[in-house]
């Protein structure tokens, strides 16, 4: 933020007093942290800069290889590195073994909970979306964006994916650089409000990332019939823990990720303190609601017909996951059709309950079940990218997009 812009809170921090009755202190402690950053990270982007091109081969063969060049290294990268280099203490890699099997076994399954869940609670903050509107990756980078975002997840998900240098680890590393090339973008432009939105991809928004990830994911899957031990989900929140640490998170805020329980209660303060959508918000919805029908394209063997009336099927389905999961407030006012669809939940849990009850039967089902889910997101990924790998690079693919203070402004009441 610029020295010259001092207040203590963005106008987006709205419910104040309800929140701190709830909440105590940690409800300023986080509403301040939407006026943060990720230091790191906007030294390094910044260093790499004055390099052109140049800059981001340095940070690659740092990433891909662990080592820098021989020389004409910048500094911001070196103590970036450095801040990599140990886990904390509190890092458990045989624990987050446990998450990973865990969140593997939820399959194909997961896209829908990341898409239906996960992302659409996100895109109900109108200031949380507006990094997307300014890189015009609303309609037209929708599906990509989805696809990309489910490889993050499953990378970061696999067995000791998030040791370092290992892939979860370098695809982490890069979504973080990648967000501080949007923020460098967003604060020289002119366009953003920090007063009304607080800091572009803020530490609160980051943190709120992390919830979508981990406890989302997690509840949605439940919702949809999958089964977890007491350890298994708080592996898998202990796993998202370290990925936010490794993503930038600020290590105060990931302190409420040291249970299940305390991440849930997080996860309320963050939905009791957002504004709300505006226009973006709905448009991008709209977007990610299209796309799971577009799986249809793939099936060969079905005629055109045959594969409207699918993927129609798939995007009622969606809908009513969206409804089921988030609740009539947040669906309504991002203005979801299919609200009797909400229903499908039912015979999906009773689908999912039948082959959870297979699964406990099964010597070893555990690692059977998250081997064949494991390869069936990862096919439909591969699938999505049509073998282009992400690149996790800020791109602006629209100019004729401006960012308005004005809506999300609206929407918010102290």
């Amino acid at each position: 933020m610029n020295a010259s812009q001092n207040f203590e809170f963005a106008d987006r921090y709205i419910n104040r007093e309800h929140a701190r009755f709830r909440f105590g202190s940690l409800a300023d402690e986080y509403a301040r942290t939407q006026l943060q950053m990720d230091p790191l990270a906007d030294a390094v982007v910044d260093a790499l800069s004055a390099y052109g091109a140049g800059g981001r081969k340095i940070f690659e063969t740092w990433v891909e290889t662990g080592a820098f060049p021989e020389k004409d290294v910048p500094q911001a990268l070196v103590e970036f590195a450095e801040s990599l280099r140990e886990p904390p203490a509190w890092a458990d890699f045989e624990r987050m073994k446990l998450g990973a099997l865990a969140y593997q076994r939820t399959g194909p399954a997961q896209m829908f909970v990341l898409s239906a869940w996960a992302l659409v609670n996100g895109y109900h903050s109108a200031p949380a979306v507006k990094p997307l509107v300014y890189t015009g990756q609303l309609e037209k980078m929708a599906y990509r964006r989805l696809a990309e975002t489910a490889r993050f997840l499953t990378e970061v998900s696999q067995i000791d994916g998030m040791r370092r240098f290992n892939a979860g680890f370098k695809t982490t590393v890069r979504v973080r650089i990648m967000h501080a090339y949007v923020r460098r973008m967003l604060r020289k432009s002119g366009e953003w409000d920090y007063k009304a939105w607080g800091a572009p991809i803020n530490q609160a928004d980051m943190a709120g990332t992390i919830i979508e990830f981990s406890m989302l994911l997690l509840n949605g899957a439940r919702e949809m019939g999958f089964q977890f031990t007491e350890e298994e989900s708080e592996a898998i929140v202990h796993l998202w823990r370290y990925a936010g640490l490794v993503m930038g998170v600020d290590p105060r805020l990931l302190e409420e990720f040291d249970s299940e329980d305390r991440a849930w209660r997080f996860a309320q303060l963050i939905k009791l303190i957002q504004p709300g959508p505006d226009a973006d918000s709905i448009a991008l919805t709209h977007a990610l609601r299209k796309i799971p029908g577009l799986a249809t394209e793939n099936l060969d063997y079905l005629s055109s017909a045959a594969k409207d009336r699918a993927s129609d099927f798939i995007t009622r389905y969606h809908d009513g996951l969206a409804w089921a999961f988030n609740g009539d407030e947040i669906a309504s006012n991002l203005e979801i059709p299919n609200e009797k669809w909400r229903y499908a939940i039912y015979p999906t849990r009773a689908i999912v309950r039948s082959m959870e009850f297979v699964r406990k039967l099964l010597p070893n089902g555990d690692r059977l079940f998250a081997d064949l889910g494991n390869r069936a997101v990862r096919m439909r990924i591969d699938l999505m990218l049509d073998g282009k790998e992400p690149e996790f690079k800020a791109k602006r693919v629209a100019e004729d997009r401006r960012l308005s203070s004005a809506r999300a402004a609206a929407s918010a009441s102290i």
